[in-house]
């Protein structure tokens, strides 16, 4: 009989050699995304892509590091404002992650599921850091725009900035989250089978894209 994992162990089991070789990629991938646009000026950041791979592939904690790393590079290359935010993604890679390791992104519906609630987290924690780090806009992207109208309309500045980060984050993670599936979709089965069996909370053999009802049918 195998041996159960404890906590500690668990997470350095995550970070295998596999696991460190994936995470540069992934803060690349995140990089190019967040930095596009920043530079553009867009209401999205598209900075959790790789974040939500690494998570599929090897854990949390493994997801938790990509996000902290990604903010990191992002204050050094991007613009300093997103320091404080690297909190944010390390909350949205350990949420996301251990969503995925129960198996929800097997499912249809756990997509689903896995999208509105880092949607929620990311707002809710974001815009606490935005309202009282940075008074309510930061000027990094399209949303500070929003919030200012919102804020003349509601003359609450913490609801406003809420209110402005749920809109923008219900696209932005949606993005991220659908491309984020199809890249783990287009991954061999092979190369998946070395990662996913314990990350994604089943066997590694299972389909990503079949309901288990549609299964069962």
């Amino acid at each position: 009989m195998t041996r159960k994992l404890s906590f500690w162990e668990g997470i350095k089991a995550q970070f295998s050699t596999k696991s460190l070789v994936l995470i540069p990629i992934a803060v690349g991938i995140n990089l190019i995304g967040g930095t596009l646009c920043s530079a553009l000026k867009l209401p999205l950041f598209l900075d959790m892509i790789g974040t939500i791979v690494v998570a599929c592939l090897s854990g949390p904690w493994v997801a938790a590091l990509t996000g902290l790393l990604t903010n990191l590079f992002l204050a050094l290359v991007a613009n300093p404002v997103y320091l404080p935010y690297a909190v944010v993604s390390v909350l949205c890679g350990l949420v996301v992650g251990y969503m995925v390791k129960a198996g929800l992104f097997r499912k249809k519906w756990g997509v689903v599921v896995i999208w509105l609630v880092c949607t929620l987290v990311n707002a809710i924690s974001a815009s606490l850091i935005t309202t009282f780090v940075y008074g309510g806009a930061t000027g990094v992207n399209g949303t500070s725009v929003l919030t200012a109208t919102l804020v003349v309309a509601m003359k609450d500045i913490l609801a406003s900035v809420i209110s402005s980060s749920l809109i923008e984050n219900l696209v932005d993670k949606g993005i991220t989250v659908a491309i984020a599936w199809v890249i783990v979709q287009k991954i061999p089965r092979r190369f998946l089978s070395q990662y996913a069996a314990d990350a994604m909370g089943g066997d590694a053999e299972e389909t990503l894209s079949d309901d288990d009802d549609d299964e069962e049918e």
